[in-house]
């Protein structure tokens, strides 16, 4: 009821933009007939109202309040309706899983061209996932995901389907480390809000497909990236039943999350036990496909995250 509430489509290019989270989000104008609606979302601005109101009908959601008000004094548009860490990200995360079995990996993954091999580098906020990301981009590979990595099960194989081109990287991470990958001052951020951080479009380094499934290997890694540390160290992850219960970890965080909404309404995370135990059986399933997966946990500092890993494209270059 109110069209100052729809989301901006394609989203601007900034710290909070869903793009950060998503591969590609497209404006509708129909439904498409062949489609029947999988969860929906009915918002309804109410003014008169002091807060937000929550009601959810199996996959269906309806809000109403004073969303205009909330919306301009929101200490962090991530956690709104269109945020990267709001309600339609966590839900379409939710659906996704629930309605097709697309599990999301909050991963950076990129894809080694000369080896036909997916890197996956699994983990939360600040586990250096971006010095990853930006070491090996500088280093050949080519981008697969930024943040979320989502793969499906086909019979005995993998679906690997592309996540979002734009990351969210720390300054202080850029102008130490990747210079080369820092905006012109135009694109530095101007809010207080995300002065620390600013939203980098990586659009440039993606594959060519949005899907692959014919991998000669995967290789998951598990990083805790620390300023200043001596000597990188890298562990093989060989009992897959602890590969599985990472993953798990890693795929069950987002979903199972509880938010605030707009600093006003909290909203708890989208986690049921059917989908836990099909989750479950579905990561014991994928380190037992014909896939072949290797998993490291890799201690380092920034400049020696990648250590050997990446050598036969260094010496290509030669």
């Amino acid at each position: 009821n109110e069209p100052a509430l729809l989301p901006t489509i394609p989203p601007p290019l900034e710290v909070p933009s869903s793009l950060t989270a998503f591969h590609k989000i497209t404006l509708l104008h129909s439904p498409p007939a062949h489609l029947p609606d999988e969860g929906t979302i009915e918002i309804s601005e109410n003014p008169s109202l002091s807060h937000l109101e929550f009601q959810r009908r199996n996959d269906n959601l309806f809000l109403q309040g004073p969303f205009l008000h909330l919306g301009q004094k929101c200490t962090d548009r991530r956690y709104t309706l269109w945020g990267n860490l709001g309600l339609l990200y966590r839900f379409t995360l939710y659906l996704l899983e629930k309605k097709h079995q697309i599990y999301s990996l909050h991963a950076c993954s990129l894809y080694d061209k000369e080896k036909n091999q997916l890197l996956i580098v699994a983990g939360g906020a600040g586990s250096g996932k971006t010095v990853f990301l930006l070491s090996g981009l500088a280093q050949g590979l080519q981008l697969f995901s930024t943040e979320t990595t989502h793969f499906q099960l086909q019979e005995n194989k993998v679906v690997w389907f592309k996540g979002s081109l734009i990351d969210n990287v720390r300054l202080t991470t850029l102008e130490k480390y990747f210079p080369f990958f820092l905006p012109s001052p135009s694109g530095l951020p101007a809010s207080s809000a995300y002065k620390s951080k600013v939203a980098l479009d990586l659009s440039s380094f993606q594959t060519p497909f949005d899907e692959v499934i014919d991998l000669n290997r995967v290789i998951f890694i598990f990083p805790h990236v620390e300023e200043g540390w001596p000597q990188r160290k890298e562990v093989s992850l060989t009992n897959s039943l602890e590969v599985a219960r990472r993953l798990y970890a890693n795929i069950s965080s987002k979903l199972a999350e509880s938010i605030i909404l707009y600093d006003s309404l909290p909203v708890v995370g989208w986690e049921e036990s059917d989908l836990a135990r099909q989750r479950w059986a579905s990561l014991k399933s994928l380190l037992t496909t014909s896939l072949a997966i290797t998993s490291l946990n890799i201690l380092s500092s920034p400049a020696d995250c990648w250590g050997n890993l990446l050598n036969h494209l260094n010496n290509s270059k030669k």
